[in-house]
């Protein structure tokens, strides 16, 4: 999996207020709305590219999540389904 690095953001309280204000109206975290943000600025500064890099990588990171998820998902019914039939006593 893509390896993720988190660093903390000081921002004054209205700035905070802001940004969660945003992230309600739109639904969104606020990682999301910070991103959109980065991603804006670096398009008007002519980072075009840059920009298609980052947001290949962060769909590429979504499908990886997404399909780690899903074999959780598999792993656990398929653990379900074993107790139940240890449970019921079905072979």
């Amino acid at each position: 999996m893509k390896q993720i690095s988190g660093h903390t953001v000081k921002l004054l309280n209205e700035e905070r207020a802001l940004l969660m204000t945003l992230a309600a109206t739109r639904d969104v975290t606020y990682s999301d709305i910070l991103r959109l943000g980065l991603y804006q600025l670096a398009t008007t500064d002519g980072l075009d590219a840059q920009v298609i890099q980052a947001i290949q990588a962060r769909v590429d990171h979504l499908l990886e999540v997404e399909a780690a998820w899903c074999g959780l998902r598999v792993e656990q019914v398929a653990e379900s389904s074993q107790l139940g039939t240890m449970q019921t006593g079905a072979v």
